[in-house]
Parts: C-alpha cells; sequence; structure tokens
C-alpha cells in the first residue's frame, strides 16, 4: 500500500495526466489509499471520481494520531504519516518538512518525482524527451524541484521488459 498525499494527486491533476499515477500503482501492484484529512483537501474532479467510483483504486482510511504532527505539518501531511506509520506503508509526500518527519518515523518514502522516476524505469514512458516533457509541465504547473534531483531522475535508466510469465 502506499499512501498518498494531496500534492501528489494534485501534481498529476494539474498537469492533465491523473491516469498516469494509477498506471504507475497498477505496474508496480500497490493501492492507493488517502487518510481522510486528505480527501477534504481533493478539488480535482478526476481524483474525487476516483475515490467515489465503484472498485475505485483511491480507497479512504479514517486516520487516528495524526493530531500529534500538527504543530509542525498540515491535516493532510499529518494524516498521511500517521496512516503510513500505523501500517508501514509508503507514504508519498512531496513537502521537505513532511519527507524530514517521515524519515524521523523511520517510513519509506516517495513522491511525484519519485513515482515519475518508476514509471520512467518500468517502461510506460517511452524515453527521456517523454520524460522530461513531464517534468517542465510540472515546472510550468509551479511544482519546485530542485535541480540535483531532476538530473538524478534523467539519469534513470530504463529497466529491461519483463519476459512473459516472469
Amino acid at each position: 500500500m502506499i499512501v498518498l498525499d494531496t500534492s501528489v494527486i494534485s501534481a498529476f491533476c494539474e498537469i492533465g495526466r491523473f491516469p498516469l499515477l494509477k498506471e504507475i500503482l497498477s505496474r508496480l501492484k500497490v493501492k492507493a489509499i488517502i487518510p481522510h484529512t486528505v480527501e477534504k483537501e481533493i478539488i480535482f474532479s478526476e481524483a474525487i471520481s476516483a475515490l467515489k467510483e465503484n472498485g475505485g483504486w483511491i480507497d479512504i482510511e479514517k486516520t487516528q494520531d495524526f493530531e500529534k504532527y500538527l504543530s509542525i505539518l498540515h491535516d493532510g501531511e499529518a494524516g498521511v504519516i500517521a496512516l503510513a506509520k500505523k501500517h508501514s506503508w509508503i507514504a508519498a509526500l512531496d513537502d521537505l518538512d513532511a519527507r524530514k518527519l517521515a524519515k524521523k518515523e523511520h517510513l519509506k518514502i516517495t513522491g511525484t518525482l519519485g513515482l515519475l522516476k518508476i514509471r520512467y524505469e518500468l517502461c510506460p514512458i517511452k524515453d527521456k524527451n517523454e520524460l522530461l516533457k513531464i517534468i517542465s509541465e510540472l515546472g510550468a504547473a509551479g511544482f519546485f524541484m530542485a535541480p540535483d534531483i531532476i538530473e538524478g531522475i534523467l539519469d534513470t535508466k530504463k529497466r529491461p521488459k519483463a519476459r512473459e510469465g516472469d
């Protein structure tokens, strides 16, 4: 399971690539979940639909014990950390303070760019040009990316395609 923060969902929605998020998680064979604190923050119709569809691919779980993180983080980020910690799931966060706290809590973390990197490695992004286009779209939408992180993602190598039955 991977616990998604609002920023990850919003990043994919803002650039019109929300279906990519679903595809990435499907390829990784992980289920997406959000805490109820993130549900309240979602404003994009395609993301809301993913929550409400029968058999939707994003589940919602009521989060407890998130209040202890509210002195440092917003509700959504606090909920992601609390839920990921409770179940030992991966926390998908972009905010630097949230990521630092998640590391202190010994959580596995990723974020929007980490998910794009995985997507590139697993071959649904056809080439570096497409990867660079997506990164540029995120930048144009106001998504902050440190140059060294972008460089690391662009240095990623594709994994060999698995054979049928592997």
